[in-house]
């Protein structure tokens, strides 16, 4: 891999994988393609382009001379985004990876790697919270989650498309619920598990309460990002040409969670749920085996490990904020 190119390099997944793409090969050229530059700290990436993927111009742009692209560039967020802003999430997206995967047909690119969503899941496999894990097989009939899942599905069938007429490489990584350092913590934006972090670590002292989305039985499996990166680089250095979920298989809820995240911080967390706010598939985990089987891959991080990490990371970002308003007074 002479030339590596990750678009959506200032996100979150996005520039973890820059950082393991630079150490997994010192030496190929790295180029980061975003619409932004990254938000914590300068991106590692030997060239960033600002771009907008949208415009085919800018798509060709980022790809040109590359051997290997990770397409990981995306109008995403949280359940509160996704709820908000379906109709720009659906746009944008169907923009950005048409776009991308017609670019990169065009240059030669030798390797795509696309990252879709567990959201292309039928939601009628996920109706309780303890639904049967998510293989990659039962995707039809189709019932994506939100307009979100129906962008990623429609992109895999274009994968898919484009792999049978014209020969391409594309590979499909189906992500669950990445999280760790470096993630969004407030706002629409923000997922699940880094915004419950985030609320814990705003609690002054060491008692306190929080607000939390749904009553607390819906479940999830949160894959840690320096696991997701890894298994995103065996796809692309593999010859497997069918999606594959990248995912952990370690089942909470999330009034579990919540507990969870309240041990870490050596606090006493009392959640205040709140039943009518949108809260997704009431079940959703992945099922590894097919992964295990190509790629002989993985998560080897437990969610209390990447918790301790994650919380740490978003306890210290929550301290320099408060520290800043402090002296902004």
């Amino acid at each position: 891999m002479r030339s590596i190119v990750v678009t959506g390099a200032a996100g979150f997944v996005g520039g973890h994988l820059v950082r393991a793409v630079r150490e997994r090969y010192p030496s190929a050229q790295v180029r980061g393609v975003d619409l932004r530059r990254p938000e914590h700290g300068a991106s590692e990436a030997d060239e960033f382009l600002v771009a907008d993927l949208r415009g085919r111009e800018r798509c060709a742009e980022a790809v040109a001379g590359a051997d290997v692209v990770f397409a990981l560039a995306a109008n995403m967020g949280g359940i509160g985004w996704t709820h908000a802003a379906p109709a720009q999430i659906l746009h944008d997206n169907l923009l950005i990876s048409v776009n991308t995967v017609e670019a990169c047909r065009l240059a030669g690119v030798r390797t795509v790697v696309y990252t879709s969503s567990a959201c292309v899941y039928p939601e009628s496999l996920q109706r309780s919270p303890d639904s049967a894990p998510l293989r990659e097989t039962p995707v039809f009939p189709a019932e994506p989650d939100m307009q979100y899942g129906w962008e990623k599905l429609t992109t895999e069938i274009l994968c898919e498309t484009y792999r049978r007429t014209y020969g391409m490489d594309v590979k499909v990584a189906r992500l669950h619920a990445i999280y760790g350092p470096m993630g969004g913590y407030r706002g629409l934006r923000a997922k699940s598990l880094s915004m419950l972090c985030g609320k814990v670590a705003a609690v002054p002292g060491d008692r306190g309460e929080v607000e939390v989305w749904g009553d607390g039985s819906q479940t999830r499996s949160y894959c840690y990002v320096d696991d997701c990166v890894t298994g995103l680089l065996r796809l692309a250095e593999s010859a497997v040409d069918r999606p594959v979920n990248i995912g952990s298989e370690e089942r909470v809820s999330i009034g579990n969670l919540v507990a969870r995240i309240a041990r870490v911080a050596g606090k006493e967390i009392t959640p205040r749920y709140l039943p009518d706010k949108p809260v997704g598939p009431l079940g959703r985990v992945s099922d590894n085996a097919l992964c295990r089987e190509l790629l002989g891959w993985e998560p080897g991080t437990t969610l209390d490990e990447g918790l301790r990490h994650t919380y740490r990371w978003i306890e210290e970002q929550v301290a320099a904020e408060r520290a800043g308003e402090r002296v902004a007074r």
